[in-house]
């Protein structure tokens, strides 16, 4: 499979969700709920999620492009305290 541009990041506009896409059969969301995060892995598996990989992938409204930087500062705050 090819991984090249890969690990790729992208937002959802408005924030909230992010996005780590790993290959295009898989990646990893932040999902902010209230006060809290969320960590999905999602296996893309099925048509549509294939789909949203490639619509994120290809940057189609809404997802927008996300700095890997930014990325690791969500991730930690997703973690919490260690």
């Amino acid at each position: 499979m090819d991984t090249e541009g890969y690990p790729a990041y992208r937002r959802l506009a408005g924030g909230g969700h992010y996005y780590r896409i790993l290959d295009p059969l898989r990646f990893e969301e932040l999902q902010r709920v209230g006060t809290r995060w969320l960590h999905h892995d999602v296996d893309a598996r099925a048509y549509p999620e294939q789909v949203r990989v490639r619509e994120m992938l290809a940057m189609l409204e809404p997802f927008e492009p996300l700095e890997e930087e930014e990325w690791d500062r969500v991730r930690q705050l997703a973690s919490g305290p260690r």
